[in-house]
């Protein structure tokens, strides 16, 4: 089966390498697709997305036969070619190795399997995948989230020192032989940063809805992913840096502001400029709330009435404004904007996301309820202010 996914990486690489190639091209050349060129991007990423689907089943495949023969070890039981134990039948209503959700649900919840069968929901610790990546995402697809495009490193310990630099004055000069060399002033500040816990817990549901519904647990805790993954991006924007808090974007001292000027696209055209004066000359990424973006990209240019960021309005914009890729931010307020070093931000965690599930939350045992927590770490520094401009995206009433 390792050589099986070795083949498919292969050939995702390969349809990568094709929707990068696509997009650098229009990037380079500061344009929209072309609809030739958006039917291919479309079709390689689609590609690359089934080939990636194939991996992560394979791999589903053999972790899963890899638990069950751990468990049929402990238990006793012969395991036939199939993952199962020999002959032995699977009550009705329970989930057993086989189909997909019960794949994803046995290696989460293996150690409550016997003989194959899924017992009622347990209490216990899973853990999900953090909702952060090691790198910074190339941008050629409007489907990138803020947290995706930003650099995202693991803690060093749940309090740690960050340099922050909040100046740069460059004095370099011509100097006369046995004179003084000028002196030139980087800014930094060393300050204390502690991770801070984001969770929120489920509703109490029923336990035998679990029994009775293959995928309800994995359903559950996606959900709370996801929301453990919003509430983090607002945070990263908007935290006040008040414990528990994160110290937000939008909140951190020394960023550069740009007032509104005649509308969106020109006042985050300005902002840019500042990024550029400020040394930041590149990898650069505007952020917008949805009703921001709508105004920049429905915007039509003076006198010819032609949409200035579409070029079809039949095809869906590849979100750029003057070549910078555009994120947008349901927790960024309207008529604020914001344009960005994308290595100026930085957040951190402590590389997991606890899941835990119990019974023993206020009433739950005593219903027959069930309830999940989802919680981890996280802290988000500002390492070069100057690299960040806030943007007025509406003039003030």
């Amino acid at each position: 089966m390792n050589a099986k996914i070795k083949e498919l990486q292969n050939e995702a690489a390969t349809f990568t390498a094709k929707a990068r190639t696509i997009a650098e091209k229009a990037q380079a050349e500061a344009r929209p697709f072309t609809a030739a060129e958006q039917a291919d991007y479309d079709d390689a990423v689609g590609k690359a997305k089934s080939y990636l689907g194939q991996i992560k089943t394979l791999k589903a495949d053999e972790a899963v036969l890899d638990q069950a023969k751990g468990l049929a070890a402990r238990i006793g039981t012969p395991l036939g070619s199939d993952g199962h134990g020999g002959g032995v039948p699977r009550a009705k209503g329970r989930v057993g190795l086989a189909g997909k959700a019960g794949k994803e649900l046995a290696s989460r919840i293996a150690d409550g399997m016997v003989d194959g069968q899924k017992a009622l929901l347990p209490s216990g610790t899973a853990h999900a995948g953090v909702p952060l990546l090691p790198e910074v995402v190339e941008l050629g697809h409007p489907s990138n989230t803020l947290l995706d495009a930003l650099v995202a490193l693991p803690a060093p310990g749940p309090t740690f020192k960050a340099l922050v630099q909040r100046q740069r004055t460059n004095n370099a000069a011509p100097v006369a032989e046995g004179a003084t060399k000028p002196t030139s002033v980087f800014g930094l500040e060393e300050i204390e940063v502690n991770l801070e816990v984001l969770a929120h817990l489920s509703e109490p549901t029923p336990r035998y809805w679990f029994e009775d519904n293959d995928a309800l647990q994995v359903f559950v805790q996606d959900e709370l992913v996801r929301g453990l993954r919003d509430a983090l991006e607002g945070q990263v924007l908007e935290g006040d840096g008040t414990r528990p808090n994160l110290q937000g974007i939008l909140t951190t001292s020394g960023v550069q502001v740009q007032a509104f000027t005649t509308d969106v696209a020109r006042s985050v055209r300005a902002a840019i400029t500042k990024l550029e004066t400020a040394g930041h000359e590149d990898n650069h990424l505007v952020i917008l709330s949805p009703a921001d973006w709508e105004k920049a990209e429905t915007a039509r240019a003076e006198g010819s009435g032609q949409l200035e960021a579409v070029a079809n309005v039949t095809e869906r914009a590849q979100r750029t404004l003057w070549g910078v890729p555009v994120v947008v931010s349901n927790a960024l307020p309207n008529g604020t904007g914001l344009v960005i070093d994308r290595e100026a931000v930085v957040v951190y965690s402590d590389n997991v996301v606890d899941v835990r599930w119990s019974e023993t939350v206020a009433d739950d045992f005593e219903k027959n309820h069930v309830r999940a927590r989802v919680e981890s770490r996280y802290a988000a520094v500002v390492s070069k202010p100057l690299g960040v401009v806030r943007v007025a995206t509406a003039a003030t009433p």
